[in-house]
């Protein structure tokens, strides 16, 4: 999806919403910034990368970089942004985003998704005892829970991208455990909360680490966790 915005006031309201490297945002801030002749909204269907054109017209080339995530793809965004890419004609900026803006943009989105479920799980290992917490949730734990399972499709599907390393029999059913769940119980129920808390770890290691094997084969007798969790006093994230 392309919006044109040839205005020059519509450039300065896109300086917010730059996600750039750097001190100033970036090439794509400076550009911004330079009077270009028009710029415009790209946006990808499928991961929903949002990225924004300018065109410098004074200076021959053409700049696109990277806008701020939403909220369904980062809830804080803290991250630092992938750098912008600058080239001459339109071919060579296609490729240029082809071949190294959109891998960078992945590559920093995931890694602030990543940041943020591990924020969230360590505070709720760390506030809630396993078999203490109750429904109905408190608002702050339910918050994370659904944070973390808003992550887990894009998680999965990292892990399980072409690319990665060939997935063994005990992480494709763990993997599968995790979607039947979030199916089945849906992302704020007792089953899920337990399997959050006590699974959670795991996906996030094999999200971190795809290219490699990560989770040890089940031992041959293994605990079911208890009930899903009564609260002890709540920490605000």
């Amino acid at each position: 999806m392309v919006t044109s915005h040839p205005e020059p006031q519509a450039h300065y309201g896109l300086l917010e919403s730059v996600w750039a490297s750097g001190p100033s945002g970036g090439a794509l801030h400076n550009a911004l910034t330079r009077h270009p002749s028009t710029s415009a909204h790209l946006r990808r269907d499928g991961d929903g990368a949002w990225l924004a054109l300018v065109h410098d017209a004074w200076h021959a080339h053409y700049v696109v970089g990277a806008m701020l995530p939403g909220p369904d793809e980062l809830d804080t965004v803290a991250s630092e942004g992938p750098a912008s890419v600058a080239a001459p004609t339109i071919e060579a900026i296609a490729a240029a985003v082809r071949d190294r803006l959109l891998p960078d943009y992945a590559a920093a989105l995931l890694h602030g998704q990543l940041a943020e479920a591990e924020e969230d799980l360590r505070w709720a290992q760390e506030s809630y005892e396993p078999g203490e917490i109750l429904e109905p949730f408190d608002p702050a734990l339910a918050g994370a829970l659904a944070r973390f399972f808003n992550q887990v499709p894009r998680l999965i599907a990292h892990v399980r991208r072409p690319q990665a390393l060939q997935l063994s029999p005990h992480e494709t059913a763990f993997l599968d455990s995790f979607e039947a769940t979030l199916g089945s119980d849906g992302p704020n129920g007792t089953v899920a909360m337990s399997l959050w808390l006590t699974e959670g770890d795991q996906l996030l290691d094999l999200a971190r680490n795809p290219d490699r094997p990560r989770l040890a084969p089940p031992p041959a007798t293994r605990r079911v966790p208890g009930p899903a969790p009564a609260l002890s006093a709540a920490r605000s994230r």
